[in-house]
């Protein structure tokens, strides 16, 4: 007795005796099939594919009603059949299409009400080399030229901090972590200065960076 499963039938019923596998025509039939899983029996929905007196059955069903898991990756034309949780098929999954940006200097700003902050980083192979304010603003406040005030001071530091957390990173895939700037800086500032750190505002800021392109390339 031929094994069970001996192939896999793939594609729509066919309604002809013509079929198309690899390029190649072959001639081939569907036959009705029974399918008894340890004396039970299942209802396919699809009949079974007799070619050159081999029967060809649909290998989904199969592995589903054997308590399988499978998985079936078009692009590499392969099947991938495991153990229910033991273990899984890889995922398949698209690479992300990412934006390489040019090497070279970028300067770019956001300002909103009492809030200003500009930034300038430069960019090698997508890697931040340095990066800093070159402005930074509240209420007329500049944060960057404070030597007295101790909240502006300590303030001054977390939005360095910040903005440091890029330098030696792939700016395409770091920038989204000062989302959570908890995670980078975790010191605290009173709030009674009216200013706490908003990560986001450096964000839009780098931002504008990028879309505006490079401000000036590297010396040679």
């Amino acid at each position: 007795m031929k094994k069970f499963i001996s192939g896999l039938m793939v594609g729509a019923v066919l309604m002809t005796g013509v079929a198309y596998a690899s390029g190649t025509k072959i001639e081939a039939y569907l036959t009705s099939a029974k399918y008894y899983f340890n004396g039970i029996e299942k209802a396919s929905g699809t009949g079974a594919l007799v070619y050159k007196n081999t029967t060809y059955v649909p290998l989904r069903f199969v592995s589903e009603n054997l308590g399988k898991e499978i998985v079936w990756d078009e692009k590499a034309n392969s099947a991938y059949i495991n153990d229910i949780g033991h273990l899984k098929a890889p995922k398949i999954t698209e690479v992300p299409k990412m934006t390489s940006y040019q090497d070279g200097v970028y300067r770019g700003s956001f300002g909103e009400g009492y809030q200003q902050v500009a930034v300038q980083f430069e960019i090698k192979d997508n890697i931040v080399k340095n990066a800093s304010f070159r402005h930074l603003y509240y209420k007329d406040v500049d944060y960057r030229a404070e030597k007295e005030n101790a909240k502006i001071i300590d303030l001054r530091t977390q939005y360095e901090d910040l903005i440091n957390y890029l330098v030696g990173k792939d700016i395409r895939v770091s920038l989204k972590d000062l989302y959570e700037p908890g995670n980078i800086v975790t010191s605290k500032v009173d709030g009674m200065t009216g200013a706490t750190l908003r990560s986001g505002k450096v964000i839009s800021a780098v931002n504008d960076g990028l879309n505006r392109d490079v401000y000036s390339y590297p010396k040679k």
